[in-house]
């Protein structure tokens, strides 16, 4: 797989890829969760504003969800994959991210 300079993978498997961003909307999303079924896997991305009181003062946490991203399992584990590897990039350019 090669990159653009921005990071962006623009070949996959010897298939060059034209991405398409003209239509495209960003976000941003401080909460996600993923759940699935046989045929696909369901990423839910929101926000949350749990920076006020401790845990033991918050019975519960409000999330406002925002996207829902639906893929192919095969999608899914290209996902994985390619955020296991910049995760991994990240940390050694910048430290360890503790959770």
């Amino acid at each position: 797989m090669t990159e653009k300079l921005d990071g962006t993978p623009n070949a996959l498997n010897g298939v060059k890829i034209d991405w398409d961003d003209s239509e495209m909307q960003s976000m941003y999303a401080n909460i996600g969760t993923a759940t699935a079924n046989r045929e696909e896997f369901f990423l839910l991305f929101g926000t949350h504003q749990h920076w006020r009181g401790s845990r033991e003062e918050t019975e519960s946490v409000g999330v406002k969800l925002a996207n829902r991203v639906v893929m192919s399992p095969f999608a899914a584990k290209r996902l994985a994959l390619i955020l296991t590897q910049s995760i991994k990039a990240y940390e050694e350019q910048f430290g360890k991210i503790e959770i």
